[in-house]
C-alpha cells in the first residue's frame, strides 16, 4: 500500500565529532517541516566500464559512493522565550553559523569560516529509516506579504543506513507558531545607514515592502578520497532581493548608488512578541540591480544585493529576540 508524505519525520542533531552519528531522538530533535519542498533522496555515483563485448549493450556501472540530499522548509518563528535558542538554531549551525546566547535577551546567529559543525539527520519516510551523518547545508530565507516566513534548507550528507522501520511520533511542542508577514506583524524595511546593536536596528530609511529573500549560498562540497569521505562548507556568497515601494526619487537614487558602487546596509524585524521576533540585518549590501517590478498594473521596485562582510564573518545575521 502506498505511504503518505504526511507521516514523514525528520530528526536533526549537531554532531559532537563530525561524521560520528549523534543519534537524534523523536522527543528532542524532531523538525517541524512544511510539506511543500520536502524531498529526501539517496544519490548513488557510478563509474562506467568502457569495454567492448562484441555486441550492442549498455555499459556496466560500478557503484563507488552514495550521498543524501535532504531538502525541507521550516517556519521562521522564535522559541517563545527571549534568550532561548529557537528550534531551527541547530539547522543554522549545520549551515556554518555560530550561535551566541545572551540570557533572557536574544540569540544571535552569525556566519563562521572555521570550526564548522555538521549534523546527523535521520529521516523516517514511507516506513523506512534513512540515516545520514556529516550533513552540511545551505538555506534561503523567504518573507512575502500574506505568507508564512520560511527558512528553506538543503543538506548534503553521507548515507550510513537505509532500512525498513516503523515510524515514530515526533515531539514538536518547542516549535512555535509563526506569524504571517503583514503590516501588523512585520516592520517596514530599513535601507541605508542602518546599524545593529544588542538586538535592535537603528538608522536608515524605512520602506513599505512586498517581499524579501536572502540566499546564504554556502559552497557545500563532498570530498571523496580513498579511506576518507566527508561533506563540508568551503565558502559562501550570500545575496538578497527586495521588492518594495521605493518611490521615484529613491529608485533613481539607488540606481545612482549602484553606478557609484555605494553600499547600503539593510534590515527588518518580523514578529510582535518578545521571544517570538526575528531580526535580519546585513551591514554591507552591494547593489547589483535596480529595476521595475510589475504585477498586473501595479509597479513597484526590485533591488538585488550581494552581501559582504564588514569586519569578517558578519555578512548578515539572524537574531531571535
Amino acid at each position: 500500500m502506498p505511504g503518505s508524505i504526511q507521516n514523514t519525520v525528520i530528526l536533526a542533531k549537531v554532531e559532537t565529532t563530525s561524521g560520528t552519528d549523534a543519534a537524534p531522538t523523536n522527543t528532542t530533535d524532531a523538525v517541524l517541516v512544511r510539506v511543500s519542498g520536502l524531498d529526501v533522496k539517496v544519490v548513488e555515483s557510478f563509474a562506467e566500464r568502457d569495454v567492448i563485448v562484441g555486441a550492442f549493450g549498455a555499459a556496466d556501472k560500478l557503484p563507488y559512493q552514495r550521498r543524501a540530499t535532504v531538502t525541507f522548509s521550516v517556519e521562521l518563528a522564535g522559541s517563545g522565550t527571549a534568550g532561548t535558542a529557537p528550534q531551527w538554531g541547530d539547522l543554522l549551525i549545520g549551515c556554518g553559523f555560530a550561535e551566541t546566547v545572551t540570557a533572557t535577551t536574544r540569540v544571535d546567529y552569525t556566519p563562521s569560516s572555521t570550526g564548522l559543525k555538521t549534523l546527523t539527520i535521520w529521516a523516517y519516510i514511507n516506513n523506512r529509516l534513512e540515516k545520514y551523518n556529516f550533513c552540511a547545508g545551505t538555506f534561503k530565507l523567504n518573507m512575502e506579504t500574506g505568507q508564512v516566513p520560511t527558512l528553506d534548507f538543503t543538506f548534503t550528507g553521507l548515507v550510513t543506513d537505509v532500512a525498513a522501520a516503523a515510524g515514530v511520533t515526533p515531539t514538536l511542542t518547542n516549535w512555535k507558531r509563526a506569524q504571517a508577514v503583514s503590516s501588523v506583524n512585520t516592520t517596514k524595511f530599513s535601507l541605508g545607514a542602518v546599524t545593529y546593536t544588542a538586538g535592535a536596528l537603528t538608522g536608515g530609511t524605512e520602506y513599505n515592502f512586498k517581499s524579501f529573500s536572502l540566499d546564504c549560498a554556502n559552497d557545500v562540497q563532498d570530498l571523496a578520497l580513498v579511506q576518507q569521505e566527508s561533506v563540508g562548507i568551503y565558502g559562501r556568497s550570500p545575496t538578497a532581493q527586495l521588492v518594495a515601494d521605493l518611490g521615484a526619487a529613491a529608485h533613481a537614487g539607488f540606481v545612482a548608488d549602484m553606478h557609484a558602487g555605494t553600499n547600503r546596509a539593510l534590515g527588518v524585524v518580523h514578529g510582535t512578541t518578545a521571544g517570538n521576533k526575528v531580526l535580519i540585518y546585513a551591514p554591507i549590501g552591494v547593489i547589483t540591480n535596480v529595476q521595475d517590478n510589475v504585477n498586473g498594473s501595479v509597479m513597484l521596485s526590485s533591488m538585488d544585493f550581494t552581501l559582504r562582510p564588514n569586519a569578517g564573518n558578519d555578512d548578515f545575521r539572524l537574531v531571535a529576540i
